[in-house]
C-alpha cells in the first residue's frame, strides 16, 4: 500500500527528506544512493585538502634551498650607523647541536609566522648550522628582534647581513726591491726557523677572496680542503678578467696573505712566508661578501681541522665614523652590533674548545678596532699595523686604553710596504695594511702549534705579549710580535729527555702531556669530531699509565696501562688497550720515547692500528 503523508496544506509527496522511507524498496535504493553521494563528497574533499596541502608543501623544509650562499645585489645595500648592511636579508646561526628534526620545525614555524612570498629561505648548511633568509626590507629590524621569542623551543641567533671587506691599502708594484724583507729580522724570524719551519700537523686557513694555488710560492705547499664559499666547490681560483700585468687588489689579496703566512721559503723566488711547511686550507669569499660567507668560511675551516685561522678582512666604516671623537667610537662599540657580537662570541667559544686559534687584521680606517662586532673579545688575536720604525701605522685601527682596563688590539706586525707576492707571476709588489700585518702574525702562530698545537689562544696570546716589543710613541696598539722568541718561548716548555727517562724509570708520578691532537673518527660527518689529548703519569718503575682526555664533556677519561723498556737509548712504552664509553676507546699500542738534537724529549713513534697521527711531536711537563 502507498503511504501518504500530510502537512498543514494537505497531502504531499515530497514532505520527508529522501532517506526517510517510502516503503521497503524505497528505502534501500536511497540509502544506497545516500552512501554513494556522501563517498563522492568525501573524495573530493580530499583532493581539495591535498590541494591545499601541495600549496603549503612548497614551503616546508624539504623544499630545496641554495647550498651556496646567494651574491649580494649593490641595489639591496644601505648605510645603516656608518657601516652597510643587506636591507633585505637576515642571517641566522643555530646551535651547533641543531639536528634535521629541529632544523625542519623552525622553518614550519617561520612560514607560519611569515607565510608571504616575500619572506624566504634562501640558504641552509647543516654542517655549518648557518641559514640566510630573505624579509621584506622595512621589516628587517622588527623580525629580527622578534623572531628569538616567536621560537623559543630551538636555539638560535639572528643578526644582519654585513657587508666586508678585504681593506687592503695596496701601493704600486715595486719588483726585486733589496730591502722587502726588513720585518724578517725586526721580528726574528729566522731564530724561530732554526727550531722549525712548521709542521705538516699543523693546517693553517687563509680566509679571504681567491688564491693563485698554482704560484710557484706554493709549488711545494701542502694544500688541504680547498673551498670556494661563494660557488660551493673546491674552485679557489681567480676570476677569468684576472690580469696579472694590472693586478686587481681584490682579486689579488688572497694570494698575497696566503704568501706572506704560508709562501715558500729559500727558492729564490718572490717573498717568503713564516710557516712555509705547515698544510694551507685556502677558503675562498670572492670578492663581495657578507658576514655570513665569512662566517661560513670560518666554521667550514674549523668542522675541517684547521688550528690557525686567518682573516684579514672585516667592517667598513664610513668617513663620518673615522670622524667621531674616540670616546664616541668607544660607546658605539659597546651599544651597537650587539646582535652579531653574540653570534662571533659563539663562533670563538666553539673555536676555543677545538684548539683553534683565530687572527684577525685590525682594520685600516685609524678608528676603534672593537667598532666591528667580529673583533670583540679576549679569546682571539686582532693585530694592528707598524711601521719599519716600528711607529704604528697611520692607517692602523687601534683599540688600548691601559687607564681604561680596554684592550682591543692584542699585538702589531710591520703592515707597511711589505711584500705580497703577483697572482699569475713570480714576482711581488710592496703593500700596506693591516691585512698583512695579520698572516706575519697567523704564520708565528702556525709555528708555535708546531711544536705544540695543545696550547690554546689565551696561553698563545700570553706568550706573544710577553715576548713581544713595545711599538715606538703608542700605547694603542698592541706589542710588536717577535716570532724567533715567542717560538723559542714555545720550545723551551719542552721535557729534557733525560728528565722524562728518569721518572718513567722511578716512577716518579710526574705527569707529562704529548704535544699532540687526536681527531676521534664518529659517523656523523656534519658534527665536530671530539679531540682526545694523551698524558704520561709513571707510577712506579718502568709501570704507569696513559690518560686519554677529550674536549667533550659528556666523554669520560680513560686510563691504559703501560710497561716500559729501554731500547738503546731510546725507551719503548707498551701500552694496553683501554675500553670507555662510546668512541673513547683504543687499542694497545706501542710508543717509541726519544731525544732530539737538542736533547729535548719526543715521540718518535707508535704502532698501533687506531693511532692516525704524524710523528714526532714532543712532550712537555704537564704545569
Amino acid at each position: 500500500m502507498k503511504r501518504v503523508h500530510f502537512d498543514s496544506k494537505g497531502p504531499v509527496k515530497w514532505h520527508y527528506f529522501f532517506w526517510q522511507p517510502w516503503g521497503c524498496g524505497g528505502c534501500l535504493w536511497r540509502s544506497i544512493l545516500f552512501m554513494v553521494l556522501l563517498a563522492i563528497f568525501l573524495f573530493l574533499l580530499s583532493q581539495f585538502r591535498q590541494c591545499t596541502d601541495d600549496s603549503v608543501d612548497a614551503t616546508l623544509p624539504d623544499r630545496p634551498v641554495s647550498e651556496v650562499i646567494p651574491p649580494i645585489n649593490d641595489e639591496d645595500i644601505i648605510d645603516e650607523g656608518g657601516r652597510q648592511v643587506v636591507a633585505n636579508r637576515l642571517n641566522v646561526l643555530f646551535d651547533s647541536e641543531t639536528g634535521q628534526a629541529e632544523y625542519e620545525q623552525w622553518c614550519n614555524r617561520f612560514h607560519e609566522l611569515y607565510p608571504g612570498d616575500e619572506y624566504r629561505i634562501l640558504f641552509y648548511d647543516p654542517n655549518t648550522k648557518l641559514m640566510s633568509i630573505e624579509v621584506p626590507a622595512e621589516r628587517r629590524v622588527e623580525i629580527m628582534e622578534a623572531l628569538p621569542g616567536q621560537i623559543p623551543d630551538i636555539p638560535f641567533m639572528v643578526f644582519d647581513e654585513s657587508v666586508m671587506e678585504t681593506g687592503e691599502t695596496p701601493n704600486d708594484p715595486v719588483f726585486r726591491n733589496a730591502g722587502h724583507a726588513y720585518y724578517f729580522d725586526m721580528m726574528k724570524i729566522p731564530d724561530a726557523w732554526n727550531i722549525t719551519m712548521g709542521s705538516n700537523d699543523v693546517t693553517v686557513a687563509v680566509v679571504d677572496s681567491y688564491f693563485d694555488l698554482e704560484n710557484v710560492e706554493f709549488a711545494s705547499t701542502e694544500i688541504v680542503e680547498p673551498y670556494s664559499v661563494a660557488n660551493g666547490n673546491s674552485d679557489v681560483s681567480l676570476p677569468s678578467d684576472y690580469n696579472a700585468q694590472r693586478p686587481n687588489p681584490v682579486y689579488a689579496h688572497g694570494s698575497m696573505v696566503a704568501g706572506m703566512a704560508l709562501g715558500a721559503t729559500g727558492n729564490g723566488r718572490s717573498s717568503a712566508g713564516v710557516a712555509p711547511r705547515c698544510r694551507f686550507m685556502p677558503v675562498s669569499l670572492g670578492h663581495r661578501f657578507g658576514c655570513l660567507a665569512m662566517l661560513q668560511g670560518i666554521l667550514y675551516a674549523i668542522n675541517k681541522r684547521a688550528q690557525v685561522i686567518n682573516i684579514s678582512a672585516g667592517l667598513a666604516f664610513t668617513e663620518e665614523v673615522a670622524g667621531w671623537p674616540v670616546e664616541q667610537q668607544i660607546a658605539a662599540a659597546g651599544t651597537e652590533l650587539l646582535a652579531q657580537e653574540n653570534v662571533w662570541h659563539y663562533v670563538y667559544d666553539m673555536a676555543q674548545r677545538n684548539y683553534v686559534t683565530l687572527v684577525w687584521a685590525a682594520g685600516n680606517e685609524d678608528v676603534f678596532t672593537a667598532l666591528d662586532a667580529s673583533k670583540r673579545g679576549d679569546n682571539i688575536i686582532k693585530v694592528s699595523s707598524v711601521d719599519a720604525t716600528m711607529h704604528k701605522a697611520d692607517f692602523s685601527n687601534f683599540g688600548n686604553f691601559a687607564d681604561r682596563q680596554i684592550y682591543e688590539s692584542t699585538v702589531s706586525a710591520p703592515g707597511v710596504q711589505v711584500p705580497g707576492i703577483v697572482p699569475g707571476t713570480e714576482g711581488y709588489m710592496l703593500v700596506d695594511g693591516t691585512s698583512f700585518s695579520s698572516p706575519i702574525v697567523a704564520g708565528t702562530v702556525g709555528l708555535m702549534k708546531s711544536v705544540d698545537p695543545t696550547l690554546n689562544t689565551e696561553e698563545i696570546i700570553s706568550i706573544l705579549k710577553n715576548t713581544g716589543l713595545p711599538v715606538t710613541g703608542s700605547t694603542t696598539i698592541g706589542p710588536i710580535v717577535q716570532t724567533g722568541p715567542a717560538v723559542e718561548a714555545v720550545y723551551n716548555t719542552v721535557s729534557d729527555f733525560a728528565a722524562v727517562k728518569n721518572s718513567i724509570t722511578r716512577g716518579s708520578g710526574d705527569r707529562y702531556k704529548f704535544c699532540m691532537l687526536g681527531y676521534l673518527d664518529i659517523a656523523d660527518s656534519t658534527a665536530l669530531p671530539p679531540i682526545v689529548t694523551v698524558e704520561l703519569e709513571p707510577t712506579s718503575a718502568n709501570r704507569g699509565r696513559l690518560l686519554y682526555s677529550s674536549n667533550r664533556e659528556n666523554l669520560t677519561p680513560v686510563d691504559a696501562a703501560y710497561t716500559a723498556a729501554a731500547n738503546g737509548n731510546d725507551i719503548v712504552l707498551t701500552v694496553s688497550a683501554a675500553a670507555g664509553d662510546g668512541e673513547m676507546s683504543f687499542g694497545a699500542a706501542r710508543i717509541t720515547l726519544s731525544a732530539d738534537d737538542a736533547g729535548k724529549a719526543l715521540v718518535s713513534g707508535v704502532d698501533a692500528d687506531w693511532f692516525h697521527h704524524g710523528t714526532p711531536f714532543f712532550i712537555k711537563a704537564n704545569s
